[in-house]
């Protein structure tokens, strides 16, 4: 058992707990504001090429103030719950702890899904030139069979676009991404796929800016055949290098893993003293 005090609302921590726990391999059965819990799964497990292993995971969360801070307590336990004899295999407290906290400063304190609208800006034009690159980070951690369609797959602007001197689109910008032509992995008796698009970006008046760019996703055959996980960056062509994207009969995506999009058109934009920015 491992406790720490995170100087970050309990509803944030929340999220980046939750998603720390997938990417050590556990199916959240339990997700509440003030408990989490699960169960290492094997699927999940291959999918991120973690070592194999049966533990729960449960964490639980407290609002506190430590040294004049605001913040959140939250103490993560290994154990092994029911029939299941021995010792935790493996002990994941730490490590959970350590990525929640790594997601809480790589990501917006706010989730960008649910941001206000600014008003639009009227300050001085700046032009975005047609396929500007936008590093882009995943919101939240994803795995192939949470793939719906027309379901909004939120990511955010790694950081700030500055053009001449002036923040055209400030970092934690949210972006939107679909998983298309995704496949099970019992098809055919292959490893799961799936098409991940960037659609748009949402400036901070509500403006929707057109992006291109797709990442290729495959997990390992179940069939035995050695087949390593392809990712192709539709924006390059050359292959994309994501901790945590491994062998598996599926595949997942990470809280926090950077890609990279276009943006798909010629855009100028009024940008405010406050760095917002409008269309038109």
């Amino acid at each position: 058992m491992v406790t720490r005090f995170i100087a970050t609302p309990l509803p944030r921590v929340q999220e980046a707990a939750a998603d720390a726990m997938q990417a050590a391999g556990v199916f959240l059965f339990r997700n509440t504001d003030q408990f989490l819990e699960g169960e290492r799964s094997d699927e999940r497990i291959k999918a991120l090429g973690l070592a194999p292993g049966d533990e729960d995971i449960l964490a639980e969360l407290t609002p506190i103030t430590q040294d004049g801070k605001a913040g959140t307590q939250v103490k993560v336990e290994t154990l092994r719950r029911g029939n299941k004899k021995g010792a935790p295999k493996h002990t994941w407290s730490a490590a959970v702890l350590d990525h929640t906290a790594c997601l809480v400063s790589l990501l917006s304190l706010d989730d960008p899904l649910r941001r206000p609208k600014l008003p639009t800006a009227s300050g001085a034009e700046v032009l975005i030139a047609d396929s500007t690159s936008i590093p882009v980070r995943s919101r939240h951690f994803f795995f192939n069979t949470d793939a719906k369609p027309n379901h909004v797959i939120p990511f955010e602007t790694a950081e700030d676009l500055v053009i001449d001197g002036s923040t055209v689109i400030p970092s934690g910008s949210l972006v939107a991404a679909f998983m298309d032509q995704a496949s099970d992995v019992k098809n055919w008796g292959r490893g799961a796929k799936g098409k991940l698009t960037f659609k748009y970006l949402v400036l901070p008046d509500g403006t929707r800016m057109p992006l291109r760019g797709f990442v290729d996703i495959k997990g390992l055959s179940d069939k035995g055949d050695v087949i390593a996980l392809a990712v192709l960056d539709g924006i390059t062509g050359g292959p994309v290098g994501v901790a945590g994207l491994a062998t598996g009969t599926g595949f997942a995506i990470p809280a926090g893993t950077l890609f990279h999009a276009e943006v798909d058109g010629q855009y100028t934009l009024r940008v405010n003293q406050m760095g917002g920015a409008g269309s038109h």
